[in-house]
């Protein structure tokens, strides 16, 4: 199938979309169905948007890319997949980098 960058964008946005789903039913689980979802929006919305941005960059370099070139038949996956794993991607990098700066800031300076 030759997908357009419609159709993968599509699919990217419905990772994205998959991904927030099943961490709104947990969530949902959680707190007995009392779950805020303009609280969930206003606290994950910046790696919701990151995440947009992956796959906006992703669609960007496909031609670039030789993996994505390869899996032919299966790049509308792949795209969901992008989707669905960018925002954990982006999370989790940005929750390591945020206990790095702490860690630093955190150490004495040795004076000279």
């Amino acid at each position: 199938m030759d997908y357009t960058i419609v159709t993968l964008s599509a699919l990217g946005l419905f990772g994205i979309l998959i991904h927030n789903l099943i961490k709104l039913n947990t969530l949902n689980r959680d707190q007995k169905g009392e779950i805020n979802i303009f609280k969930y929006w206003k606290i994950e919305r910046f790696s919701i948007i990151l995440s947009v941005c992956v796959v906006a960059v992703c669609l960007i370099v496909r031609g670039e890319v030789k993996q994505l070139e390869s899996i032919g038949k299966w790049l509308g996956l792949a795209f969901v997949a992008i989707g669905y794993m960018a925002q954990s991607i982006v999370v989790s990098f940005s929750g390591r980098a945020q206990r790095f700066i702490e860690s630093k800031s955190s150490e004495p300076i040795d004076k000279p």
